[in-house]
């Protein structure tokens, strides 16, 4: 019998997907528990899994070689509908819920399982730590002790995991406008020259900022830098880079060298209507740097690219200026 939804799923899957965790590799951090667990409870089989929205799929598993179960056949989708309480079936045969449960009458043959459920600091239940048996067996309150335990353990090593995520989600972010900062742009650029497949680099630098700042304050200045990130997002396509460098700095990286003189007019249009809709007298010069020959490092690629965008300025501001790049010697 499939569980019914806890009562706010869709905050409980938000909430999951915001550790990164599902479809990850294994971490010895949870193997551990669920080895200690059925060393602990003397159950051949422990679990930690996780209720993705259709299926239940184990982070951690010992003593069957299941990853991945439909959610209608999950013990542990009825688990978490109370996440104050563990979920004890002594005989799943003699549970109307479970008593005709393809993982009961088949493959793996499963009788007996005890969940604790996984609340994190939100408190919404997860997933849970769970031990299973092939026969029929009562669970002990020093056995449910030890669970809700290791099951603490658990919570805190995911809480861990998504904490480390924002911090580095933090350290290449820029905080003003939501873009990738520099230090993303160099680590993308870096696995790029790795992969040795043709490139190209769109450097922008925005005309007319300084005034802005000078003549309106940093207010508005902060509004329009987070306004060219709009366009940026709005003119590039998912598999584009973006990134703020700093200052009235931007950069897109482009996985390819067609059309790139093209994008780079489209993004500086863009930027344009947007910056007269706003009534912010701003344009920006775009140096655009093809690269179908490998850089000798992301910095060059950068320095080429940069070098494009002063072209630009020097040449009258609001314009793109286009090369392709060529390896000295």
């Amino acid at each position: 019998m499939p569980a019914p939804l806890p009562p706010d799923e869709a905050g409980r899957l938000a909430a999951l997907r915001s550790y990164a965790v599902l479809d990850t590799a294994c971490e010895a951090a949870f193997d551990d528990i669920v080895r200690l667990a059925t060393r602990l409870t003397r159950r051949p089989i422990a679990l930690v899994s996780l209720i993705d929205a259709e299926r239940l799929w184990a982070k951690a598993r010992h003593g069957v070689d299941i990853t991945e179960a439909p959610r209608d056949l999950a013990f542990c989708a009825h688990a978490i509908l109370d996440p104050g309480r563990p979920l004890v079936i002594e005989d799943a045969r003699a549970d109307p819920r479970f008593a005709d449960n393809p993982l009961v009458h088949t493959d793996p043959g499963l009788r007996s399982y005890t969940g604790i459920p996984l609340v994190n600091v939100e408190g919404f239940a997860l997933g849970t730590l769970c031990v299973l048996d092939h026969a029929p067996r009562s669970t002990s309150e020093e056995e449910l002790e030890i669970l809700s335990g290791l099951a603490r353990s658990v919570s805190t090593a995911l809480e861990l995991r998504r904490a480390m995520r924002r911090m580095h989600d933090l350290a290449v972010t820029d905080g003003l406008t939501g873009l990738p900062n520099r230090s993303a742009l160099m680590t993308a650029l870096d696995a790029t020259l790795a992969g040795r497949c043709p490139f190209t680099l769109l450097f922008i630098d925005l005309d007319g900022f300084k005034g802005v700042n000078d003549r309106l304050g940093h207010a508005a200045g902060d509004a329009v830098l987070r306004a060219v990130a709009d366009v940026l997002r709005a003119t590039t396509r998912e598999t584009d880079s973006l990134a703020r460098l700093g200052g009235d700095e931007f950069c897109v990286l482009l996985g390819e060298t067609a059309g790139a003189a093209q994008m780079a007019e489209r993004i500086r249009l863009a930027l344009v209507e947007g910056m007269v809709r706003s009534g912010w007298p701003v344009t920006a010069s775009i140096g655009s740097v093809g690269f179908d020959s490998m850089p000798a490092s992301a910095e060059a690629a950068l320095s080429a690219a940069d070098a494009m965008m002063y072209a630009a300025k020097a040449g009258g501001k609001d314009q793109v200026r286009s090369a392709v790049y060529e390896q000295a010697g």
